[in-house]
């Protein structure tokens, strides 16, 4: 199957005009969350809120591994200009409202007027402070938030997530494959679930889509989403809409696989669709 990235929604502002940044504007994955009060956090797709982490954002593929943020208990992005970890370590995290707030200071280089000479291997203390004169320069300017009830042994990345949720609704025409040909209408009924209806050469069939996040997960696959099909209404064996077939989305494609036929035996993959329109 071909793989395609997600289309992730980049939250980053405009680059400002300082020296020491990067050339390359930060990207935010979707799973960050904004509170009514301004501050950021980080929901995993069961809803969950990270917490006491170091967070690595590696679910936009540009950032790699050198994209963190620091989470406190709230699972509030910490903005500070100077933090000190369970490890003993000093970081600097971006105060600067500049397409980089709350990042991880990672390059070695000029901050705001401080020579910052960072660890660059990931090897446990990536981003460490190493020149004590900039650790006393940035507690003069910042002071020191003490996060000493968060260490390197609680790392979490988004790409460990899955797929986010997206809204898959609509029309997907038939590709190519092994079985009949027509038309997929999805319409989603929440993030977990979405109504199909398969028109098969004038036949409409009906089905209820159900996420099956284990199946990507065992997959290895962030950037795809994976349905059980049930609840079909009436069908030929020949249909790719079989009750407890499975779809998956990838992209613009919908791949239907695990489908019976003539009652017995199952296909990996049966046929390829295309998205059309919304």
């Amino acid at each position: 199957m071909k793989r395609r990235t997600l289309i992730t929604l980049i939250l980053a502002g405009t680059l400002a005009a300082v020296s020491s940044i990067p050339s390359f504007a930060a990207s935010f994955s979707p799973f960050w969350k904004e509170t009514s009060g301004g501050s950021w956090y980080v929901e995993d797709n069961y809803g969950n809120r990270v917490v006491n982490a170091w967070l690595c954002d590696d679910a936009v593929p540009e950032n790699g591994k050198n994209v963190w943020y620091l989470l406190d208990e709230w699972g509030n992005m910490v903005t500070d200009g100077l933090v000190r970890d369970g490890t003993g370590n000093y970081y600097s995290l971006e105060t600067e409202h500049n397409g980089y707030y709350g990042m991880l200071r990672y390059r070695s280089g000029m901050y705001n007027g401080t020579w910052l000479d960072l660890e660059s291997s990931h090897a446990g203390a990536f981003a460490a402070i190493r020149n004590q004169d900039g650790v006393n320069a940035l507690m003069q300017k910042y002071g020191l938030r003490d996060v000493s009830y968060i260490n390197n042994n609680n790392i979490v990345y988004t790409s460990s997530f899955g797929a986010y949720e997206e809204d898959y609704s609509g029309t997907y025409e038939f590709r190519n494959g092994q079985t009949w040909e027509g038309m997929f209408t999805l319409i989603k009924i929440d993030k977990d679930h979405y109504r199909v209806t398969k028109d098969e050469g004038g036949d409409v069939r009906t089905a209820i889509l159900t996420r099956d996040y284990a199946y990507d997960k065992e997959q290895g696959q962030t950037d795809q989403a994976t349905f059980i099909i049930s609840g079909c209404s009436e069908y030929s064996h020949e249909s790719d809409l079989n009750d407890e077939g499975y779809i998956t989305i990838v992209g613009e494609e919908l791949y239907t696989h695990g489908l019976r036929f003539e009652g017995d035996g199952a296909w990996e993959a049966a046929a390829i669709y295309q998205k059309v329109y919304s």
